[in-house]
């Protein structure tokens, strides 16, 4: 199998931008424009090589308002195009490729210490699987909604699964609603699995809705 790889940097949008070794904050918005034109780019040449598209690599970040709007950034562009992606790096290794010389570019400080607000930003709530063909997945990181669209292929013997970090974004739990083409969908016509925390595994059993658009909505309790 292929796959459409690359990377994504601001650091590469100009001379300037990672003098620290990371995106100043100032930068975010002409960032957040780079991003879109370089996902939109990538994109197109995927459809255009009929493969599917994955960033291998993006964030390499060291401190907290940088590096979460430059994970943000990325993460929701990937949203928007239904790509895959992998964060860039788990954890310090003495690495000689990077700007971050001997910075933690990983989720652990020098002492050990889990960087809890890098882990968060990105243990994002996504479509892990899907009965069917994915057609929307939108995360909003201020109020932990995450909206799932998916074209229903009834011959697929296999739930779909949310995942759902309830450390840190569900931490009193979550609500959801199940809807087919716009119309609340009865309970009868799929089964729920909600025994695992940090997922949520829903099964149509109806084959009518076979070819058609389910929703799901999920909002954080309060």
């Amino acid at each position: 199998m292929h796959v459409l790889n690359d990377h994504a940097y601001c650091c590469v949008m100009g001379v300037g931008v990672c003098e620290s070794g990371e995106p100043k904050v100032a930068d975010a918005a002409a960032c957040a424009d780079w991003h879109k034109t370089r996902f939109e780019i990538r994109d197109h040449d995927a459809k255009r090589l009929g493969l599917p598209f994955f960033l291998s690599e993006f964030g390499a970040c060291l401190t907290e308002g940088p590096c979460t709007t430059e994970i943000k950034q990325v993460a929701d562009m990937s949203d928007k195009i239904l790509a895959g992606w992998a964060y860039w790096q788990f954890k310090f290794f003495e690495d000689l490729t990077t700007s971050a010389g001997t910075g933690s570019e990983g989720f652990y400080n020098k002492d050990g210490t889990l960087q809890d607000w890098k882990v968060k930003a990105l243990a994002r709530s996504y479509l892990m699987a899907t009965q069917g063909v994915p057609t929307l997945n939108a995360f909003d990181t201020e109020t932990a909604g995450l909206i799932a669209n998916w074209t229903l292929d009834a011959n697929v013997d296999a739930p779909t699964v949310l995942y759902l970090n309830s450390e840190y974004w569900y931490p009193n739990g979550y609500t959801y609603t199940v809807s087919v083409d716009g119309t609340d969908a009865p309970t009868t016509a799929y089964t729920v699995d909600a025994t695992d925390k940090q997922r949520l595994a829903i099964q149509f059993t109806e084959p009518s809705y076979d070819q058609k658009t389910v929703s799901v909505t999920v909002t954080a309790k309060q």
